[in-house]
């Protein structure tokens, strides 16, 4: 059964956040890690879905400090590099120079830089199945990016009432991205390019959208 509810985690550390770090973009990071299917994970995040379209909100923070990181790495050929953007032989076989499929083989350390922000707590509005919820967050001790380095550490998570669908708030306003065709608030507000279904990453899920100010 789906309820509405404001899901609050309470921060150790600083956290990375690129994107808009929606809810079920979160719950999504860690249903893969336990089924291993993206089809499998989209299907079965516990959070109403109409359409590709998850009644959960984007990350919502209050700021208490900022600050960077910088963090140098190397390169993998079949993570980092996709052989179609290589220049090939003439009549296209080939690649034009050879790729060593092992990290530092052929390749430098590329660095990597983040914005770090300082939260006492993050907060999401969500309409969703509050009990399955719980039991996928019960293996959520770190979250954002660079979680094996430290930041984005869980204190607690807690669970209150929500007064708004994941969607749009009391004011109109968006709390997520939401299709220009499918968004019911306020219409003079900004609109902008961005993905609002999973997969994030790809573009093909991208469309003039109203939204939130990004965190940054």
């Amino acid at each position: 059964m789906f309820e509405q509810v404001k899901i609050e985690a309470t921060l150790r550390t600083p956290i990375i956040i690129q994107g808009y770090m929606t809810f079920d973009a979160l719950l999504g990071a860690l249903l893969f890690e336990r089924l291993q299917d993206v089809d499998k994970t989209h299907s079965s995040i516990p959070i109403q879905c109409d359409d590709g379209l998850f009644y959960a909100s984007a990350a919502q923070v209050e700021v208490i400090d900022r600050g960077g990181l910088a963090i140098a790495a190397n390169l993998r050929a079949q993570h980092d590099l996709n052989p179609n953007h290589v220049k090939k032989s003439r009549d296209g076989s080939k690649l034009h120079k050879s790729l060593g499929l092992k990290r530092r083989r052929q390749f430098g350390a590329v660095l990597n830089k983040y914005r770090t922000i300082t939260v006492n707590s993050i907060s999401w509005d969500v309409t969703g199945d509050i009990n399955q919820i719980e039991d996928l967050l019960n293996d959520a001790f770190f979250i954002g990016k660079k979680r094996t380095a430290g930041y984005g550490e869980v204190i607690s998570w807690d669970f209150k009432n929500s007064e708004t669908d994941g969607l749009i708030d009391a004011q109109g306003q968006a709390l997520r991205p939401i299709p220009v065709e499918r968004f019911n608030g306020d219409k003079s507000l900004p609109i902008i390019d961005t993905a609002w279904k999973p997969a994030y990453w790809n573009p093909e899920n991208r469309s003039a959208c109203y939204a939130p100010e990004p965190v940054s």
